[in-house]
């Protein structure tokens, strides 16, 4: 009988565990409208997972192209681009803050776009493919745009 309670606690454990939706979002493209319209939809998905009662955890990967959004020094950027950029970082500190969303940028790419400052709730990684695969491997789902 004891053996049948732990299976079960065993079985209700695990089918516990894998309740959670988690997904890698990798941003490497440098289309701001499309950068910002992305994240909007990385904000529904974890609205509509809240309204359902699922737990989830998502990471955002900013490398490439798309390094640019977490310039920390916006008088380098032309005006326009600047508030396009400004908007698209609330957008970040808003799944961060409020969606528990994890932010990494890619050093290589934050050295290759010379941006020394940026935001301090984006987390600097070593190199963002690194932990795209490490990700990978824990079962985070890979969704690139």
């Amino acid at each position: 009988m004891g053996r049948l309670i732990l299976a079960l606690i065993l079985l209700f454990s695990l089918s516990q565990a894998q309740d959670v939706y988690k997904a890698v979002f990798d941003c490497a493209v440098g289309d701001l409208d499309w950068v910002s319209k992305r994240i909007s939809l990385i904000r529904k998905t974890a609205d509509s997972l809240i309204r359902e009662g699922k737990d989830y955890s998502f990471v955002l990967t900013i490398h490439s192209h798309c390094i640019g959004i977490v310039e920390g020094n916006l008088k380098k950027v032309p005006p326009k681009k600047a508030e396009k950029i400004k908007f698209i970082q609330s957008q970040l500190q808003t799944l961060r803050d409020h969606y528990d969303v994890e932010v990494k940028a890619c050093d290589i790419a934050l050295k290759r776009g010379k941006i020394k400052k940026m935001p301090k709730f984006i987390e600097r990684v070593p190199n963002s493919w690194i932990t795209l695969i490490e990700l990978q491997n824990k079962g985070y789902a890979f969704v690139p745009f």
